[in-house]
């Protein structure tokens, strides 16, 4: 099996005292499960998440239930084995975690697996009622992998879930200076400026907005006599 930041991520979480489960084993036993009664549709449940436009993007798996989400997907012309850039969605108990506490849940772990590892841009906050936290990651080279990653993430506190959304790329081992900013071998201001817009994405249009209750039923009013 290949030793990826996904594989990791699942790894990690399913093993660490503060996340009990892993998004993908929570998915799985959702799947196992029959669907709860109904309830007032929390602002994350449905919301379809506005794709950002920088690429001809299509879905790779999808699963939902019981509350939970997760949605991979990649460009077209990129393959699952090949890719270089991957969006990812996830709805997942959130285990007391703040966006700010789990940002840097990940952060700890992957930077165990990255010699050159850097993080830079966390901006908090609050909208609607729902607090949220973005952060970007960079991990020069993954254990011995031929590739390194770079990972945007917004996480946002939506009840007892998170709702993740993560834009990552995958690109050839790039060092961090001194300064601890990364340094791309290959198009360093194309690639910065891509990551810029994508975090320019993630906090100012990855947004749930409650969803608004619908009116009570106005009461009868009294017939006339006749």
């Amino acid at each position: 099996m290949r030793r990826t930041w996904q594989n990791f991520r699942v790894r990690h979480l399913a093993l660490d005292s503060l996340v009990r489960l892993s998004a993908r084993l929570a998915l799985f036993a959702a799947g196992l499960m029959l669907a709860l009664p109904a309830r007032a549709e929390a602002p994350t449940l449905h919301w379809r998440l506005p794709l950002p436009a920088d690429q001809a993007w299509r879905i790779v798996d999808l699963r939902e239930g019981n509350g939970i989400r997760h949605e991979e997907y990649v460009p077209r012309g990129q393959g699952l084995e090949d890719y270089r850039d991957r969006l990812l969605v996830q709805r997942f108990g959130a285990q007391e975690m703040s966006p700010e506490a789990y940002l840097g849940h990940i952060a700890a772990g992957l930077a165990k697996h990255c010699p050159a590892f850097t993080t830079s841009g966390l901006v908090s906050g609050e909208r609607d009622g729902l607090p949220h936290a973005t952060r970007t990651a960079y991990c020069g080279r993954f254990d011995t992998r031929p590739y390194g990653y770079v990972i945007t993430q917004k996480a946002i506190r939506d009840g007892d879930h998170l709702f993740v959304v993560e834009r990552e790329w995958r690109l050839p081992p790039f060092t961090i200076s001194s300064e601890g900013l990364p340094v791309f071998d290959a198009d360093d201001e194309a690639l910065k400026r891509e990551i810029k817009l994508v975090v320019r994405w993630l906090t100012g249009q990855v947004l749930p907005a409650p969803i608004p209750q619908p009116a009570p039923p106005a009461a009868d009013r009294p017939r006339p006599r006749r």
